[in-house]
């Protein structure tokens, strides 16, 4: 007699997606390389490999956005070969893409069930139905979360569960989520795994892809990586550790390392003080000093105002009160081109969509903050000293592209931060702001962007490096400041123990004793 055990085990081994030798190939780059992969039924399945590694193409190929050139897709048991994302959602195939696709001024309801309400046979609205079926939707999968609220005054989080409303109200049987917890805050992201984990026990099987691997091993039940457009292996999450999926996802070792010494700044050499910085509602008086090559890293949870913090020193947001000091002169920053003019750059924390003009040719945006270094006296931009600046920067920062005139956007994540740190370099500033510069790049670019910021600090730069993540915070910054609800709740020095920093972070108080991790 064949148990329920039995019978869900020989489910799980059914296939809701399978591809052969899946290829594409754009001018001079393989994308993917005969990939074959496979996504059982009830799974979560990680997706993980460097930007460039051809996770995206994959997709693409997928759901139809793009042609593959050879190779087979079989998907919940037959062959399928999507013209377009909008034929493999209409069969069961969603993707929530990290950047949000949802339409702002719609309401939650109308966004859910776009593109498949419930019309009468003359083709009018019927919105009683459409009620109940959101209704439903919700009370099934334990979603709360009001119908006729307008999506641009949702929160990311919630923001994100519409999204997967949306593809649930489509009964999709697999949804691949790319980057989901981008933005998302700690208490955000325990919420988020309920509802992945809830998804698992309705029998939706996930490709979830990300470059967060406590994600991975906290979610999935089998891990696929891909390297240079090629399979390198899929392997059972419980039989893998961190340091093996990094190996096969670069192709090396990378030795992870904190050096709790404390390197020599010149306390005396004070660059930039920051006197009771108030923007409500986020910044509440905060006040800090910046010396000469030193990295400041500012640290907290989402929400507790770093960006802000960041964005009022950059002119971005006028602040409400607060002094800034540039080597011991009081100035004057009403917008971003005044804090240029006092030797102040940022990096956003949204590249994309602050830090690049992505449709433009890579050389166009690394030479954007600083034109005039490029022009004569009647205006006219040398073509010649752009690209001799394209090629130190390729040097200095390592930057991997084909050509000077590649379009940006095809470029990938570290590469596109590179570009951004080149670009505000041009303007040579004393003090870099740095707002979440590893935010959604591989393990790799990582620890690329961490000698980037080191060797800028000892080429004399003053960093103000920010980051949400407490680990990087400590492995990079020579002082720690962490904010809290727009104060700040405590400084630390590179030496502190990461309890200690998240304690603080947490709102708890810190407790020192002699020993360190």
């Amino acid at each position: 007699m064949i148990t329920l055990n039995e019978i869900a085990d020989q489910r799980s081994l059914k296939s809701i997606l399978k591809l052969e030798k899946l290829s594409k190939a754009f001018p001079g780059v393989k994308a993917l390389d005969e990939v074959s992969f496979e996504v059982a039924e009830n799974e979560i399945h990680a997706l993980l490999g460097e930007n460039g590694s051809g996770k995206s193409t994959l997709t693409k190929c997928v759901v139809g956005a793009y042609r593959k050139d050879s190779g087979s897709v079989f998907y919940d048991g037959r062959q399928v070969d999507f013209s377009s994302p909008a034929e493999s959602y209409q069969n069961g195939l969603s993707v929530i893409y990290q950047e949000r696709s949802l339409i702002p001024k719609l309401t939650v309801l109308q966004n859910v069930l776009l593109g498949n309400e419930s019309v009468s046979g003359v083709g009018i609205l019927n919105e009683r139905k459409c009620k109940k079926r959101f209704k439903a939707l919700c009370e099934e999968f334990g979603f709360d979360i009001p119908p006729h609220e307008k999506v641009n005054r949702l929160g990311v989080a919630e923001q994100k569960t519409v999204e997967i409303m949306k593809a649930l109200n489509k009964k999709s049987r697999l949804i691949i989520m790319d980057e989901p917890t981008a933005s998302l805050s700690e208490s955000e992201v325990e919420h988020f795994f309920e509802i992945v984990k809830r998804l698992k026990q309705k029998g939706i099987s996930i490709i979830y892809i990300t470059h967060i691997l406590e994600e991975v091993f906290a979610l999935s039940e089998r891990i696929t990586v891909l390297r240079d457009g090629k399979k390198v292996d899929t392997v059972d999450t419980a039989s893998v550790n961190k340091g093996t999926v990094i190996k096969m996802m670069i192709g090396k070792s990378l030795k992870e390392h904190f050096d709790t010494k404390q390197r020599q700044v010149d306390k005396d050499r004070i660059i930039m003080s920051a006197r009771n910085i108030v923007n409500k509602p986020r910044v509440k008086g905060v006040s800090f000093d910046l010396r000469k090559g030193e990295i400041l890293g500012i640290t907290g949870l989402t929400g507790a105002g770093k960006t802000e913090l960041a964005r009022s020193l950059f002119g971005v947001n006028k602040i409400n009160s607060g002094e800034i000091w540039m080597n011991n002169s009081r100035i004057r920053i009403n917008s971003p081109v005044d804090a240029i003019k006092h030797g102040i750059a940022l990096i956003p924390e949204d590249r994309k969509e602050d830090g690049l003009v992505l449709l433009f040719e890579l050389y166009k945006n690394l030479t954007l903050a600083h034109l005039k270094g490029f022009s004569n006296k009647l205006g006219i931009i040398s073509r010649r000293q752009e690209m001799l600046s394209v090629r130190h920067h390729k040097e200095k920062l390592d930057i991997r592209f084909s050509s000077p005139r590649q379009i940006t956007r095809n470029l990938s994540g570290g590469n596109q931060q590179k570009i951004v740190i080149a670009k505000w370099l041009q303007t040579k500033p004393s003090v870099l702001i740095m707002d979440e510069a590893t935010q959604g790049i591989d393990v790799n670019a990582k620890e690329e962007i961490y000698t980037i910021v080191r060797e800028l600090s000892e080429e004399g730069f003053s960093v103000i490096f920010i980051s949400s993540e407490v680990p990087e915070t400590r492995n990079v910054a020579d002082r720690i400041i962490v904010l809290r609800e727009g104060s700040i709740a405590a400084e630390f020095d590179r030496s502190a123990s990461q309890d200690d920093i998240m304690s603080a972070v947490l709102g708890g108080t810190p407790e020192y004793d002699d020993e360190q991790e």
